[in-house]
Order: C-alpha cells, then sequence, then structure tokens
C-alpha cells in the first residue's frame, strides 16, 4: 500500500497540470465538457461515531488537508469532481479515566456528483455527493506515557485499526467568478476501522467536517 501511494500522487498531480489550461469559450457553449485543475485547503475537525463502547469519549479537534482536484463539467449544471487530499487529522479519544489524542496522516481520495446552480455574473452554489477512500500512512494514539502506533503489524499479521477507510460524503459551497470557492463538507466512514480481533464488539465509525477554500483554474 505504501510503495503504491506515491505513484497515486504522481499521477494524480501530472492529470490535474494537464487539465489545468484555459477554455475561454466554454461558458458559451451549454452542452460542452470541460475538464480544469484547481488547487485545495482545508480545515478538518474529525471524531467517532462509536456503537458498544459505553464511557468513551470523542472530541472533534481541527487538523488540516491540502490537495488539488479535477473539475469535469459536462455542461452548466453538472459534472464529477475527484480529489487527492494529503490530511492531518486528529481527535481526542478514550474511556473515562484514559483518555488521550488519536493523530494520523493519510491521503483521502473523494469523488463527488457536482451539480451548479448559477447566482449571478458567473457565480454559483453547488452541491456534491458521491464516495471516498482515505488511505492512513500514520496513526498513533497518545497519553502521557503510552504513545501506540495503531498500524504497526502485530503477530496475528494485522495492526490495531484499518489501513483503508471507505464512505460517502457531501460537500456544499459558494464560486466565485473568478475561481475562488469556499465550502463545507462532511465525510462519515461506512465499516468499523478496528480489526477484527481487537474490536472486542466496539466499533467506530470516522466522521469529518472540513471547512475548505479552494481556486479552479480558469473557471467560467
Amino acid at each position: 500500500m505504501k510503495k503504491f501511494i506515491p505513484a497515486l500522487i504522481a499521477l494524480f498531480f501530472i492529470c490535474m497540470q494537464a487539465f489545468a489550461k484555459d477554455d475561454s469559450d466554454w461558458s458559451k457553449r451549454d452542452n460542452a465538457v470541460a475538464v480544469l485543475g484547481g488547487i485545495r485547503f482545508d480545515a478538518a475537525f474529525l471524531n467517532f461515531i462509536k456503537t458498544g463502547a459505553p464511557g468513551t469519549v470523542s472530541t472533534q479537534t481541527p487538523g488540516c488537508a491540502v490537495g488539488g482536484l479535477v473539475n469535469i463539467r459536462f455542461n452548466k449544471w453538472i459534472g464529477i469532481q475527484p480529489e487527492l487530499n494529503l490530511n492531518f487529522k486528529q481527535t481526542v479519544f478514550g474511556w473515562e479515566q484514559n483518555v488521550g489524542k488519536m493523530q494520523s496522516f493519510g491521503i483521502e481520495v473523494p469523488i463527488y456528483v457536482m451539480g451548479r446552480l448559477d447566482i449571478f455574473r458567473n457565480h454559483h452554489i453547488f452541491l456534491g455527493l458521491g464516495p471516498y477512500t482515505e488511505f492512513s500512512c500514520y496513526a498513533r494514539w497518545m497519553t502521557g506515557d503510552r504513545n501506540v502506533d495503531l498500524l504497526e503489524i502485530k503477530e496475528n499479521g494485522t495492526p490495531m485499526i484499518q489501513d483503508t477507510q471507505s464512505g460517502f460524503g457531501a460537500i456544499i459551497g459558494y464560486e466565485f467568478g473568478n475561481g475562488l470557492s469556499v465550502d463545507i463538507s462532511y465525510r462519515l466512514c461506512c465499516f468499523n476501522i478496528l480489526q477484527p480481533n481487537t474490536s472486542q464488539g466496539v466499533a467506530l465509525f470516522p466522521q469529518t467536517i472540513s471547512l475548505g477554500l479552494a481556486y479552479i483554474f480558469c473557471s467560467r
């Protein structure tokens, strides 16, 4: 998995650079397809939905993400938007008197089906829905006297948590006429991230709320 991640990043940004081109006449053609590249920065807040875990604490704590996007517009109103974001997330997590901080670093790949509504002078409101997958490169849980590597391979051949998470997300935002946009997004993992042999009846489903700032090159 870790050998695959650098190749995925390189391929995505090569594609983004190739697609970040001027398409000045596209906005005049209702049914034209445009492929545009962009960059984004997010403030991300992570915590867990928990089942079978009475007395647990999970507090949303700020992190950040930076990455790129490819905005494929089939016409003025609908398109798709794959993204590749490098993220650093953290949350206060634990059980009553044994609370620590969980930190993670990973690569997140959401793919949104996007709808856009014209407001005025090339300003738009947009809404996106779609799946996402996150690949964890680093994850630790830390207290005053413990520092646990959650991705360390144990004797049974598995780490404490899954190194890949998948779920669904939604994004809504406002795009200005110059390609700059602001948005808020929500992503929920649909699978328990604890390995079956370590869960002991507990299930953790990561959820993230992000406040984003993006710029799409040559947007119309």
